[in-house]
């Protein structure tokens, strides 16, 4: 009994090693490691009750009690390790120091995330350990670091089909967000769609844009070049509700209207359409102008009341032809200090526009500001028959103005109520405030320029500012820059012989130098 006790010691020693092993290879089949530790505990039970004065004489030797000594010494270390884990968890800081800022969140994401007020999950359906798993895991811990409020899980759908077909999932790297009863599938997983799907399952409910009818306008249905069907279809990815406005059939506008666009009419509106723009735009509405040169000379008188001045004029920029273009296509690089453009850097493109200024004596309780801005190589063209007839503009200082020139201009209206208006110029951020957009072109809107530069950014963006949704500003996707590190011949052998020879010649050195002095002593 004795010898074969002694030997099932030792077999409860190797079990219980398979069953560490086991424990750290086994994923979700626990019998890897639960049977072993199992039977090591049998064998470690037999030997105990055949040995017990081994165990005793053990317990009571000298090595015990160093022993003991000892593993109270890692316990204290141990311990200390997981008081400071568990305090970097609760309390942690993270500083990125890359030049991109590729571990960082947009401001715009902070702030949405920052206002959470209920739960949110993302449930992310990845294949594997592939590269996918590892950068959407990596982006959803850059969220739940800014609110705990935000969780996920990741599943593999090939091991958990039943959960792939519940939420709907019926292809690899696909997230659901939900939050309450609300549930947003991203196909693609970004920042942006991730946010933007994150305030539409926090946010429900779509917010009604009307694009003006009639004139000519650009038609959101169009796939042509010409066309604004990819400008339709990006408002509605923001979780808009496009719909067309006919002013001739109606004399009101829709109670539900959130914005009114007016995009590139040819033929003027009609006074009375006029007259119910007026009182939208002055009792609180909202409203994006898109008007392109040498067209609706009905709407300078208009623009006028609302202390906008639009040029008579064709604006030529040369810095186009740097990035590619025609003269004719100004670029905008300068922007306002606004709101809206605050984090926008983006040269925007604008083919074929109209200089649009700011009235010097601007009308009571309008508030108007330039928005963006050419290069200093524009001009305001206004030879227009020289440059149709023989395609030839020229700078005449006498009758053109000289660049930068503003291209668009952003104002803000007092509510007509005496009892709402306010004392001193309006304030931007008034909700009951009225909200306009003039830009001098609308080409910049169509399928053929929006993927063009930042255009669809800011197209976006002056949206979602005039309809009160300055949250889902787009979000440009980082640029992983490759810095590659160049070394010279010096370097290279620095590099080698410090860290894989001096470093541990020195650490030899030191140790036999504390060798040889404890034996001289």
């Amino acid at each position: 009994m004795k010898r074969p006790s002694l030997y099932m010691g030792w077999a409860g020693l190797v079990l219980a090693l398979l069953g560490i092993l086991g424990y750290a290879v086994a994923g979700e089949f626990k019998g890897l490691w639960v049977l072993p530790w199992g039977l090591s505990a049998v064998c470690f039970a037999v030997f105990a009750y055949a040995h017990p004065d081994r165990i005793r004489a053990f317990l009571t030797s000298r090595t015990a009690r160093y022993g003991a000594g000892h593993l109270v010494t890692a316990l204290l270390v141990a311990g200390i390790v997981v008081f400071a884990g568990l305090l970097s968890r609760n309390h942690a800081f993270r500083w990125d120091l890359t030049q991109d800022q590729r571990f960082s969140l947009a401001p715009q994401t902070v702030q949405i995330l920052t206002g959470l007020q209920a739960d949110v999950e993302a449930v992310a359906f990845f294949q594997g350990e592939g590269a996918a798993k590892l950068q959407g895991k990596e982006l959803f811990d850059l969220y739940s670091r800014v609110n705990p409020r935000f969780t996920y899980r990741i599943v593999d759908p090939d091991r958990n089909p039943g959960q792939a077909k519940e939420f709907g999932v019926t292809a690899y790297d696909q997230v659901v967000v939900q939050s309450g009863g609300a549930k947003e599938k991203v196909n693609q997983l970004s920042e942006e769609k991730l946010t933007n799907a994150i305030l539409r399952v926090t946010k429900p409910g779509k917010k009604a844009v009307y694009f003006i009818t009639g004139h000519g306008e650009r038609d959101l249905k169009d796939e042509e070049k010409n066309g604004a069907g990819l400008f339709g279809a990006e408002l509605e990815k923001q979780n808009y509700e496009v719909k067309p406005l006919l002013l001739a059939e109606q004399t009101a506008i829709p109670a539900d209207a959130a914005l009114l666009v007016l995009a590139g009419p040819e033929k003027d509106l009609v006074p009375a359409e006029l007259d119910a723009l007026e009182k939208w735009l002055r009792s609180g509405g909202r409203m994006l102008f898109l008007l392109d040169p040498e067209t609706v000379p009905g709407m300078t008188a208009f623009m006028a009341k609302m202390g906008v001045e639009l040029g008579n004029d064709v604006v030529v920029d040369n810095a186009s032809r740097l990035y590619g273009g025609d003269y004719l296509m100004p670029l905008a690089a300068k922007y306002t200090d606004h709101p809206l453009t605050r984090q926008f850097n983006v040269v925007t493109f604008y083919p074929l526009a109209r200089s649009v200024d700011v009235l010097r004596e601007k009308p009571q309780g309008i508030e108007v500001l330039p928005l963006a801005f050419t290069s200093d190589q524009a001009w305001a063209e206004t030879n227009l028959a020289q440059l149709h007839n023989e395609g030839v503009a020229r700078l005449d200082k006498d009758q053109d103005e000289k660049g930068p020139l503003p291209l668009a201009v952003v104002g803000t209206i007092t509510p007509a109520d005496p009892a709402s208006a306010q004392a001193g110029p309006p304030d931007p951020d008034d909700a009951k405030a009225g909200r306009f957009i003039v830009f001098g072109d609308s080409d910049f809107i169509t399928n053929q320029f929006l993927p063009s530069g930042g255009n669809s950014d800011l197209a976006l963006g002056v949206v979602n500012w005039l309809a009160e949704q300055a949250d889902q500003i787009a979000i440009r996707p980082k640029d992983r820059k490759n810095q590659p590190l160049m070394l010279d011949q010096m370097q290279a052998r620095l590099l080698f012989w410090v860290p894989v020879v001096l470093l541990p010649l020195f650490v030899l050195g030191v140790g036999v130098l504390v060798i040889v002095t404890r034996r001289r002593g």
